[in-house]
């Protein structure tokens, strides 16, 4: 992502930061899984969305490292248990906390880095911190939220897609959106500023999480990082089995083997079809950008999005 010596500078700060943190007490159990989360090698999308939208906003992306750092450990949190719901046992190539340890230190684990998230975000000498919390505490529990009717749509009930799109803003794209937000409130932007701040955060997540969906079924799982099919093999509602389910009409049963489900939706032109609504969503975050001042830090957010919408992994 954006792979250029600014940036790998600027993340190189975010990490440190991200690494960078007090411990009372000496307790291995606690600490040595948090530092293992933290050192996997993520693409670091939500950091980047702070620092770009500081930028955008007329400040220096340096000023919001703590805010970055804050984002990417709260995002942390939230895939260490989601690993634990889903059972998982790949996490960007390596084993899990849960898998490399065990579930309980696995809790704790994520708890922990929902603490550090905050206190992280208090290193910020910026007047509006308590504002910053406050969204930050109420997107946590949107996440929440989001996670729980993900698990909740594996009993098999009906969905609709307008349901669905609720759980994925709440799941992934709410975490995006905060991202951006807090970068323009660090930057102390007005809000009208903001608001094209958490529409292109909000808009870029919907289309990241409907490519992910895509991704689960056509990907190498090589980089992708986890085992395709994994949505599939759970039976989890997502936007290729509600859209499919429509093409087939009342009654459908849907194959019992992933490479006959993938089949199917390559015939139905199911695939096609959901790579046109992803699309759209990335084309709406680039709309919102457009409204900001032209410069460098416009380009490299638009630069950024389009390297989201054409990614592999």
């Amino acid at each position: 992502m954006l792979d250029q010596p600014r940036f790998r500078h600027l993340l190189n700060q975010v990490e440190q930061s991200m690494q960078t943190y007090p411990r009372r007490l000496p307790v291995t159990l606690f600490y040595d899984p948090i530092d293992y989360v933290i050192r996997l090698q993520g693409k670091r999308i939500r950091p980047l969305l702070t620092l770009l939208s500081a930028g955008i906003c007329g400040a220096r992306p340096e000023s919001v490292i703590p805010a970055a750092a804050a984002v990417e450990l709260l995002h942390n949190f939230t895939l260490v248990h989601d690993d634990i719901m889903d059972n998982d046992e790949l996490r960007r190539g390596l084993p899990t906390v849960h898998v490399k340890w065990d579930l309980g230190t696995a809790i704790l684990a994520g708890d922990g880095l929902m603490g550090l998230a905050f206190q992280k975000l208090f290193e910020l000498t910026y007047p509006g911190t308590g504002e910053m919390a406050r969204r930050m505490t109420n997107t946590m529990l949107i996440i929440c939220e989001g996670q729980a009717l993900d698990k909740m749509f594996e009993s098999g009930q009906t969905v609709e897609e307008n349901t669905y799109m609720e759980m994925i803003y709440s799941k992934t794209a709410a975490l995006l959106e905060l991202a951006c937000e807090l970068g323009g409130l660090a930057a102390g932007a007005g809000e009208a500023e903001l608001e094209r701040l958490r529409q292109t955060g909000r808009a870029l997540g919907l289309g990241f999480q409907i490519q992910d969906d895509l991704l689960d079924v056509l990907a190498d799982q090589a980089a992708l990082g986890k085992k395709i099919g994994s949505d599939w093999s759970r039976h989890k509602q997502t936007i290729l089995n509600l859209r499919l389910a429509r093409h087939l009409g009342p009654g459908y049963v849907l194959p019992e083997a992933f490479v006959d489900f993938r089949s199917l939706l390559q015939q139905k032109g199911i695939i096609e079809e959901v790579q046109q609504l992803a699309d759209s969503y990335f084309q709406t975050a680039e709309q919102q950008l457009t409204y900001f001042a032209p410069g460098e830090w416009q380009e490299y957010f638009i630069r950024l999005v389009g390297q989201i919408r054409n990614r592999q992994w």
